[in-house]
């Protein structure tokens, strides 16, 4: 097959959407398919990307949103050119604003099946975004201003923003969610309440190989480096923002500090809130506790992660949980706050445990997980038997069995439009037959 896969984000910016884009991409070429990646330049980063052979880097605009991330310009003729000379089968695309909406337009220009993947739950992070911040904010001031503001980030958040995005899933012939769990949402939210129709279909981000092979030399050093050798070593992947709920998670770690006072936490992950969140250890006392390492190469992550005892996890905004997949395939056991797209992947007393967001219950359990070395192995061997049916060679056929299923569905619906147009046409004209 020959696939579009679009995308308003890409590496070398980091991020769940680039993984998982990236690793379907790889599998699917390995598989022999054709995939032509159309993503953004990064200029701003001080220098240009190297070309990479089917990726088509469109222009951005210059300002910049959201941390790192550019405002791509989706009017770039290198996008319409390319769909020009190419001759795609399905386009894939992963964002419902900007390239979406030039993918979508692109779709029915040239009759080619648009699926969408539907990453991120938009409405819990407008939260975070520029705007709607500032309303919420304002909303708290007991005045009229307050109470327009209020408003306003209501407004956004339950009407308009889930206004636009079921009009535009109504353009997609496909819909995909990463997890049964976002599925669900997915039908609640938008099938009923909005009348999107859209078929729906279950395809989560795969895990290359490497994932599952770790480095026993560098987990033994990571080990020595910020465990000792012998202290409990736990180990967070974040993207350092308000989204993602790590001061919930220091705090556990404060609760923690009380029962096991030689212990670290390894925060692997960059972000705007990161000096907030240092000065945070400070106040609660863990600064010695707290370990703050930046980003890192995939490989490193996976060697942190099988160094480590436990694996934490706070957000409640995850569709997929990628990270809880990699810990789960470094043989680590989980401790996350159950939420969608969490509590698909992690089996009570398997492969982990879902807390609620209680302090005390979080630490309770990462206690029991800590303290209890059989149990822990035989989380290990739970969470590695979960992670394997994450293998990226597997994912990219359920991939390939959706594209074919869409392109078949919508080359029937095409011919049914046909024969309906043709039908009218003769009552129309009053043809006998």
């Amino acid at each position: 097959m020959k696939i579009a896969m679009m995308t308003n984000n890409y590496k070398p910016y980091i991020g769940g959407v680039p993984i998982s884009i990236e690793r379907l991409t790889e599998a699917l070429r390995e598989q022999g398919h054709r995939v032509v990646v159309f993503a953004p330049k990064y200029k701003h980063l001080g220098k240009e990307q190297e070309p990479e052979e089917d990726v088509v880097r469109y222009s951005t605009l210059s300002q910049h949103f959201y941390s790192n991330t550019v405002l791509p310009n989706p009017l770039d003729p290198v996008l319409e050119e390319t769909f020009a000379r190419e001759e795609f089968d399905v386009i894939h695309v992963h964002h419902p604003v900007l390239i979406g909406r030039v993918a979508a337009r692109l779709s029915q220009k040239y009759n080619i099946p648009l699926v969408y993947t539907y990453h991120t739950q938009y409405e819990q992070y407008l939260d975070y975004a520029g705007l709607i911040h500032w309303l919420s904010q304002g909303a708290a001031k007991d005045n009229l201003l307050g109470r327009i503001r209020c408003r306003g980030s209501k407004a956004i958040k339950q009407e308009l923003a889930p206004w636009y995005l079921s009009g535009f899933m109504r353009r997609c012939h496909t819909v995909i969610a990463p997890t049964e769990g976002m599925k669900r949402v997915f039908r609640s939210q938008y099938g009923y309440t909005y009348n999107c129709q859209a078929d729906l279909a279950v395809l989560p981000t795969g895990l290359p190989l490497e994932s599952y092979q770790a480095d026993s030399r560098a987990v033994g050093a990571i080990r020595q480096q910020y465990g000792d050798g012998q202290m409990p070593l736990l180990v967070t992947v974040s993207r350092l923002g308000h989204e993602k709920n790590v001061p919930f998670l220091l705090r556990c770690m404060a609760r923690l500090k009380q029962y096991l006072p030689d212990f670290r936490l390894m925060v692997i992950g960059d972000g705007p809130q990161k000096e907030e969140y240092m000065d945070l250890c400070e106040q609660l006392d863990i600064r010695q506790q707290i370990c703050f390492l930046g980003s890192l190469p995939n490989r490193e992550i996976a060697a942190h992660m099988a160094a480590a005892d436990c694996f934490v996890f706070a957000s409640k905004t995850e569709t997929q949980g990628i990270v809880i997949l990699e810990a789960m395939a470094a043989r680590t056991p989980v401790v996350a706050l159950r939420a969608s797209g969490v509590e698909d992947l992690v089996e009570d007393g398997v492969s982990g445990y879902l807390c609620p967001e209680e302090e005390e219950a979080f630490t309770e359990q990462l206690l029991r997980v800590l303290q209890n070395e059989p149990l822990r192995d035989g989380l290990r061997i739970g969470a590695f038997e979960a992670a394997l049916q994450y293998r990226e060679d597997a994912v990219a056929e359920k991939a390939v069995k959706i594209y074919t299923d869409t392109c078949r569905q919508y080359a029937m619906t095409q011919v049914s439009a046909q024969i309906r147009v043709f039908r009218d046409l003769r009552e129309r004209l009053r043809l006998p037959g």
